[in-house]
């Protein structure tokens, strides 16, 4: 299992927060559940507005027939899951918290792949994470497409 940093946010009340998506690897329970055919690249707005009729909407078959033409197609790893991680000061800081999510979600995909070919959380994964403030610096910035691997 890895993490990938989607992206930062802050919300309403000024609050940050850190988008971070999890994808299983090949061998993993679920993972087959999670691997999609998708196009190779995404369309480009020319593209789009070509395949967008005047209600503003893209026809299924047409999309699909554009695709084959002239993209092609591939199977991709996708999220299962994602979380925001509340105000992480640093990338350490923000590892050690999804170190222990992924640990949770291991646990989490075994027991559900007994039962389902879906992820389904238990609440226990629900609340936001809080990092540790036991770093007073990091060496690196956090940055979307950062990817965090399983230690």
């Amino acid at each position: 299992m890895y993490a990938r940093i989607d992206s930062t946010q802050v919300n309403k009340k000024g609050q940050e927060f850190v988008r971070v998506d999890f994808y299983l690897e090949k061998g993993e329970p679920l993972y087959d559940g999670y691997r999609v055919l998708m196009p190779t690249r995404e369309l480009t707005e020319k593209e789009l507005s070509i395949l967008t009729n005047k209600d503003g909407a893209i026809s299924k078959a047409d999309y699909e027939a554009f695709v084959d033409k002239h993209i092609g197609w591939e199977m991709k790893d996708t999220p299962f899951n994602c979380h925001f991680f509340a105000n992480p000061a640093t990338l350490e800081d923000l590892d050690d918290a999804v170190q222990a999510r992924i640990k949770l979600l291991k646990t989490n995909c075994t027991e559900n792949a007994k039962t389902s070919s879906e992820f389904k959380p238990t609440r226990i994964l629900c609340p936001l994470t809080v990092c540790s403030a036991h770093y007073s610096k990091g060496s690196k910035e956090i940055m979307p497409g950062t990817e965090l691997a399983e230690a």
